[in-house]
């Protein structure tokens, strides 16, 4: 039980920390953003979404597709190959679609924490060759990025939490 009130007081000072640490929101977004900043918003949010969601999704469905053609043909060994590829697309479809609805408050966000001239500007980038290039190398990145964040995360956490529930102990702010 003590070794879950200090994990409780470390996650909770580590979020406190975290929303110290989050830069303001834009002093122009503050109130309700004008219909063109959530234009400019929605924008970018298309342009950078459409681009590399698509890519996650498609490696994504490769990744899970083998395992879902397996089950579909256990339940029917009639499907052939045409009817198996139109069903893969169907569910890669839907699971974009399902991203698009899970995402669809994203320009909000981004309308809260940056102006209309710094959305605008970010669409520019983003439909130009460097953008553009960046946009297809992202979902690698990331894949790449995750490999090796992902498994070393629990390990991490329970590090982390060591080591401050130590020091907080040595410097006698808890027993």
């Amino acid at each position: 039980m003590r070794s879950l009130r200090l994990f409780t007081l470390a996650i909770a000072l580590a979020a406190a920390a975290l929303a110290a640490a989050t830069p303001g929101v834009c002093a122009e977004n503050r109130a309700a953003a004008s219909p063109e900043t959530l234009a400019a918003a929605r924008e970018l949010f298309t342009i950078s979404f459409d681009r590399a969601a698509t890519e996650l999704n498609a490696q994504a469905v490769d990744t899970a597709w083998p395992s879902i053609e397996s089950s579909l043909r256990a339940r029917n060994p009639d499907l052939d190959a045409d009817k198996l590829a139109g069903l893969r697309r169907e569910f890669e479809r839907i699971r974009l679609q399902k991203l698009r609805d899970l995402m669809k408050d994203v320009p909000a966000i981004y309308a809260r924490h940056l102006s209309q001239e710094d959305m605008v500007e970010a669409s520019r980038f983003y439909r130009g060759p460097a953008g553009t290039r960046l946009l297809q190398a992202v979902p690698v990145i990331l894949a790449e990025i995750f490999a090796i964040a992902l498994p070393a995360m629990p390990a991490v956490m329970n590090d982390t939490n060591e080591e401050f529930v130590k020091l907080a102990r040595d410097r006698g702010f808890i027993r």
